[in-house]
């Protein structure tokens, strides 16, 4: 069971890591931010499907992390 939890673990973790470096850059730079109220603080954008999987994926990292600490 240990093994099995741990290379679920390093599954998740290595295509986490994927999926964050696939998604593009939402800023660029301080160029880019026109110092307007909404660019200093942020407006709620949605993400689509990339940001959905990397919270999924976030959890799942944190939770899988939690059950190896417990089961040691």
């Amino acid at each position: 069971m240990v093994l099995a939890l741990r290379v679920l673990f390093y599954l998740v973790s290595v295509t986490f890591i994927v999926i964050v470096l696939i998604q593009p850059d939402r800023r660029h730079g301080m160029s880019g931010s026109g110092g307007g109220a909404n660019s200093l603080f942020g407006v709620a954008q949605d993400g689509g499907p990339l940001a959905k999987i990397t919270m999924y994926l976030g959890v799942a990292f944190l939770v899988i992390a939690l059950l190896q600490y417990v089961m040691q």
